[in-house]
């Protein structure tokens, strides 16, 4: 059990500005999540669960670079800087139609009484 602990935080789910200007935000529990579609497994959509998204956001990186951009020079140049989200975006911008990686918050679905809401 102690090595899935920890997956499971509370995330920002939702924000809502007032006209007052009072601000009222939202947070529930979630998992990150890397989602991937591209050449491997005849276009399935992979999704994994990561325990923070900093760690979520590396391995898209990562991924995307042994998906090919590791051939391009401003991906490897995004890589070495650290700025994994630049790296996914630019193979999301590289790859053909209906290829994705992306990283979100991936919320459970509690019962109504354990949420309090319907």
């Amino acid at each position: 059990m102690a090595r899935t602990a920890g997956f499971i935080k509370q995330v920002l789910s939702s924000t809502l500005y007032r006209p007052d200007g009072t601000v009222e935000t939202t947070r529930d529990p979630a998992v990150w999540t890397l989602a991937h579609r591209g050449y491997s497994g005849c276009g399935r959509l992979d999704v994994w669960a990561y325990r923070t998204q900093a760690d979520a956001l590396r391995a898209g990186a990562l991924l995307a670079m042994d998906c090919g951009m590791d051939e391009d020079p401003k991906s490897r140049e995004l890589f070495e800087a650290g700025r994994w989200s630049a790296v996914m975006e630019r193979y999301e911008d590289l790859s053909p139609d209906g290829h994705l990686l992306r990283v979100q918050a991936a919320f459970l679905q509690l019962d109504d009484d354990e949420s309090g809401h319907r």
